[in-house]
């Protein structure tokens, strides 16, 4: 749920094509740039230089094109597909402080309305960023899969994160979130590459709780309510607190007005979540400076063949992590298909 600069040149990123087997009505980012993320740089460099060039690649999945129809579809009600397929036994907010591996089951479902865990759905948000008198345009492309990773005791599933500039992709992340019995949503864990030209440049940002220090945060509470205080992630570089601001707010995007969930993340941006749908928005807290705003345009629930492909890139990536960033993913599981 953090953000950051994603501006860097990727591979060429191909039409949808088959890849989408339905639309589906309302059913999580770019990356915020650590502090430190520069001294990470230099290690990854360094370690890179006395292993030999990587040979990772940018990721090369379809891109869902936004179309009148997405933008202006009647649906309302989610299909057969979107239908929770667990409900929590009780609403209990979660405490960030009170991590118990106990409280997990299956990591994948959607019982919590304002981030379901369905595997293939795929959002797309415009987003821009407004620096003194330019106005830099990018995509923002989001895919829940359906790999798994065990992390500090919990399964957890990989969500796929892809800065698209000009039909390329930048810069990809994949996010560790976990989902307890109560329908709270975790976060484990993130790991995000660079790309140039199609090939990998540097890990900017890799942490996993239970790895140097670092702690689960709570990426999505399960009945929010405003006024609410947390944390969303705790490593050994930052911190990141999060403040329910407004429920039902009427937030409308090109998709769709929603009774959104707004968020105050870190006291700098706003986060706006659709029910049904997971991340709607986002909106600076602040005014002067550069200022970046993301609209949700598009939803798509992926095909069998989509699915396994997005499925494909995020365990490429997880293998990836666990050589570019060896003391914080070397020793973890490997990654799988559920």
């Amino acid at each position: 749920m953090s953000n950051n600069s994603r501006h860097g040149h990727g591979s060429e990123d191909p039409a949808l094509g088959v890849m989408v087997s339905e639309m589906v009505a309302p059913v999580r980012f770019r990356r915020k740039v650590l502090a430190v993320a520069s001294a990470f740089i230099v290690v990854s460099a360094t370690a890179a230089c006395s292993a030999g060039p990587s040979t990772q690649t940018a990721p090369s999945p379809p891109q869902p094109t936004p179309t009148p129809v997405a933008a202006t579809t009647s649906a309302a009600s989610p299909s057969a597909s979107s239908t929770p397929s667990s409900k929590p036994a009780q609403k209990v907010n979660a405490n960030y402080k009170k991590f118990d591996p106990k409280n997990f089951g299956d990591p994948i479902g959607d019982p919590n309305s304002f981030y379901p865990l369905t595997p293939g759905t795929q959002t797309l948000r415009d987003g821009s960023i407004t620096r003194g008198s330019r106005k830099l345009k990018h995509q923002l492309r989001t895919t829940v899969t359906d790999v798994t990773k065990e992390v500090n005791g919990v399964q957890t599933v990989l969500i796929l994160d892809q800065d698209i500039d000009a039909g390329q992709v930048g810069e990809a992340s994949i996010d560790y979130l976990a989902q307890d019995k109560s329908g709270n949503i975790w976060y484990l864990g993130s790991y995000t590459e660079l790309y140039e030209g199609g090939q990998f440049v540097n890990a900017v940002d890799a942490w996993l709780a239970g790895k140097k220090g670092a702690k689960p945060g709570v990426w999505m509470l399960t009945d929010p309510k405003e006024g609410m205080k947390y944390v969303q992630m705790h490593n050994s570089r930052e911190t990141i607190r999060s403040e329910v601001d407004k429920v039902d707010d009427r937030k409308c995007v090109p998709f769709k007005c929603f009774k959104s969930l707004r968020i105050l993340e870190d006291g700098t941006e706003f986060k706006y979540f659709g029910p049904g749908v997971g991340h709607i928005a986002t909106e600076p807290n602040y005014s002067g400076g550069e200022q970046e705003k993301e609209e949700l345009v598009n939803v798509v629930k992926l095909s069998r063949k989509g699915l396994a492909e997005m499925s494909a890139e995020a365990l490429k990536m997880d293998k990836h992590a666990r050589k570019e960033a060896k003391s914080v993913f070397g020793k973890s599981d490997p990654a799988k298909r559920s």
